[in-house]
């Protein structure tokens, strides 16, 4: 675990993009970050309502701008009902950092990475989360995409896996974007999420509809978040 804590020390030397409010697409990690001195609050409500095996989960996160490059966060996973066996708490942090603005401004390319220590609530030790993204915005229809790479132990993911991770964000007018992300694999966040938000002033509202990457799967159902910044 030492070693872990090095690797979360080093990376607070990093350096600060653009502060918006929502630091997740759906589950994804964004790359955009909090603002320096400031924090952000999300709950996460995903629920299955019909048989079968109805489910109610709920993941809930702070973030705090320690830097306008770097954000330090605290994350509750996988608590409702019935109990799930990953639920975790974790401590972490997210960087990102815009590359190439001079030479290639409206494609807003930018890098991030991030690390989350995550100790089992269920008796099933502690662990490590790994990712780091690259995400870039298309000229003309404002799309912005992402690509990365994940990698987790059993204690949050269901198993030790390493994945692809990728999302869209699509600006429809208004406060409004419409909204995907995919988590290869068959490790309990493999998934796609459509969906949608809309942001007003500080606030961001996220709906989605998670289908499950495997077959037959009752881990389908209904995602909703509501965020602050403050």
């Amino acid at each position: 675990m030492s070693f872990r804590f090095l690797l979360l020390a080093a990376a607070l030397g990093a350096s600060s993009v653009v502060a918006r409010a929502q630091q997740t697409i759906i589950n994804v990690p964004s790359v955009d970050q909090t603002p320096r001195g400031r924090f952000f609050a999300l709950h996460e409500t995903q629920l299955r309502s019909w048989e079968p095996k109805p489910y109610w989960v709920s993941t809930n996160f702070v973030t705090y701008g320690l830097t306008d490059r770097i954000e330090l966060a605290a994350t509750v996973y996988n608590v409702g009902f019935p109990s799930k066996p990953y639920q975790a708490v974790a401590l972490g942090w997210k960087t990102a950092q815009p590359i190439f603005r001079t030479a290639l401004p409206s494609w807003e390319l930018t890098i991030g990475a991030g690390q989350m220590l995550p100790v089992s609530l269920t008796g099933k030790g502690d662990g490590l989360w790994n990712y780091a993204q690259v995400a870039w915005r298309l000229p003309g229809v404002r799309t912005r995409l992402m690509a990365g790479v994940s990698d987790g132990t059993r204690n949050l993911f269901g198993q030790r896996t390493t994945h692809f991770i990728g999302s869209f964000e699509q600006p429809i007018g208004g406060h409004w974007n419409l909204l995907g992300e995919w988590w290869s694999g068959t490790h309990d966040f493999a998934d796609f999420v459509p969906g949608l938000n809309y942001h007003w002033g500080t606030n961001v509202v996220i709906v989605g509809y998670k289908f499950s990457n495997i077959p037959g799967s009752t881990g389908d159902g209904l995602i909703l978040e509501i965020g602050r910044t403050f």
